[in-house]
């Protein structure tokens, strides 16, 4: 059985920037597993780009998340999700977890530092993991 995971910004971040390695080393054991699969909103690559460019690197790094995982596309129905979603969220953070659940994989694992985002993600029946310590 495939293990699916959705990666937040939080932690993808966190990666890219060499912030945590016990988040890089969950990342490479996942996306070198046949068995997992990571995937993440459009909206992931647009974040991604916006903290490269913050921190004046090269906005192709993002290569090393976004080569490596499926893209859910934000579209009418993603949106119109996450306006549905009644407990109090971030609007990206809504548009993630809209995605996540648009995605339509069952048993899927939220990956995220955010508490809050953490905390909804349980209440709308996902698994919630942070690798980041």
């Amino acid at each position: 059985m495939v293990r699916a995971y959705y990666l937040d910004t939080s932690v993808a971040i966190r990666i890219m920037l060499g912030h945590s390695v016990d988040a890089a080393r969950w990342f490479d054991e996942t996306t070198a597993d046949r068995e997992s699969r990571i995937l993440s909103s459009r909206l992931l690559r647009t974040e991604i780009t916006r903290v490269l460019r913050r921190e004046g690197l090269p906005v192709l790094d993002r290569s090393q998340i976004i080569d490596y995982i499926d893209v859910v596309p934000v579209d009418h129905a993603v949106l119109n999700e996450a306006e549905a979603i009644t407990s109090h969220v971030k609007t990206l953070d809504a548009i993630h977890l809209a995605s996540a659940l648009r995605s339509g994989l069952e048993d899927l694992t939220v990956v995220t530092h955010d508490k809050t985002m953490a905390t909804v993600a349980g209440h709308l029946g996902f698994a919630v993991y942070d690798p980041v310590r």
